[in-house]
């Protein structure tokens, strides 16, 4: 186990060691977060944070391709002298942050968002990186054949969003992250997975998300940012799907974002807004209109993804479908529950006496 204790403690370093740094050169060009309505920060906060998780992660990476490339070789075969897959995967990564970078600096239109975004993806794809197959909790598989491209394109342009939108409250879309690589890393040595490299990918990034996360924990002294969201969701993305197509164990990690995005979206057709638009509907908003403080919000659903990313390890196919189907019935449980939260601080407000200052 030393061999991937040691690259999440260089990660884990290096971003503890990086992100101060970052923070002062955000703050000192004036790469700020600054407060608006549906924001929940009172002062100017550095939010080019993916800098900070993206060098850490590039720099270990460069480093074990130099001094020991077998341990992140995916397929035997190499372009420029790196593992292809890897290739495809760095490339992908590059984009999505240069995109991220360039939205939290100057503002990107969120249609070429989308598109810088499709292009990571297929970059991926187009390097080797496939899914042939999704396991059935019915019996037998689904055989994607000349969908694999197609699917492995969507799945990560999805869990980038997902992961994006997570980004609300502070330390919230890191933790989790960390969790999900975690679980990836764990999945990865397990006898009927068994894949080394992916493990060590899982690690570096594991490693890099704690060394951010004090930092970006409530009160928050610098935000991920699109650039550092973006690339968190893409890399848990493609490594659910190098880990051996593990869709499900990512998709049981990250479920509570998934539905969240899902429920927002289609809230927003049927409110008939743009479904990419920024709001505070999503789930942790609610948590807060409900009466939680921040902190007891993420970890909250800190606890959450902890456990689902246990019932994702230790069930199998047909076990993660009945998790899936749990996870559902809490997230309604909730809704439920917050919504019936929300009437009753409505109705306390609505009560108090005219001229009293809450």
């Amino acid at each position: 186990m030393l061999q991937y204790l040691y690259p999440f403690i260089y990660t884990f370093v290096l971003a503890l060691a990086v992100t101060p740094l970052v923070r002062r050169f955000a703050l000192r060009k004036g790469f700020v977060d600054v407060p608006a309505p549906r924001k929940i920060h009172s002062q100017n906060i550095a939010r080019i944070g993916g800098l900070a998780i993206f060098i850490p992660v590039i720099l270990i990476i460069v480093g074990y391709l130099i001094f020991a490339p077998f341990k992140l070789a995916f397929i035997a075969e190499k372009t420029l002298g790196i593992d292809k897959n890897l290739l495809g995967v760095l490339l992908g990564g590059l984009v999505i942050v240069a995109a991220g970078l360039y939205d939290d600096i100057k503002g990107l239109n969120p249609f070429w968002k989308l598109i810088l975004q499709f292009a990571a993806a297929a970059l991926v794809a187009i390097f080797g990186v496939k899914i042939w197959w999704l396991s059935n909790p019915f019996g037998n598989v689904i055989v994607l054949g000349g969908w694999s491209a197609a699917f492995v394109i969507l799945w990560i342009v999805l869990i980038t969003n997902v992961v994006n939108w997570l980004d609300g409250l502070d330390g919230l879309a890191t933790g989790v992250s960390f969790i999900a690589a975690a679980t990836l890393f764990v999945l990865s040595l397990q006898t009927f997975v068994n894949q080394p490299s992916t493990a060590m990918l899982s690690v570096i990034l594991a490693g890099a998300c704690l060394g951010f996360l004090p930092y970006n924990f409530h009160p928050a002294k610098i935000f991920l940012g699109d650039s550092g969201a973006m690339f968190l969701g893409f890399m848990l993305a493609v490594l659910a799907i190098i880990s051996g197509g593990k869709i499900a164990t990512a998709a049981l990690v990250l479920g509570i974002p998934i539905f969240d995005a899902i429920w927002v979206v289609l809230r927003r057709i049927i409110n008939k807004k743009a479904p990419w638009l920024a709001d505070r509907e999503h789930l942790h908003h609610r948590f807060l209109k409900a009466g939680l403080s921040q902190r007891q919000a993420v970890l909250l659903l800190y606890a959450l993804s902890m456990g689902f990313a246990i019932a994702a390890l230790f069930s199998q196919t047909k076990g993660k479908f009945w998790a899936a189907i749990s996870l559902v019935a809490i997230m309604i449980i909730l809704a439920v529950i917050l919504i019936f939260l929300e009437k009753v601080k409505q109705r306390g407000r609505s009560n108090e006496p005219a001229g009293k200052i809450s």
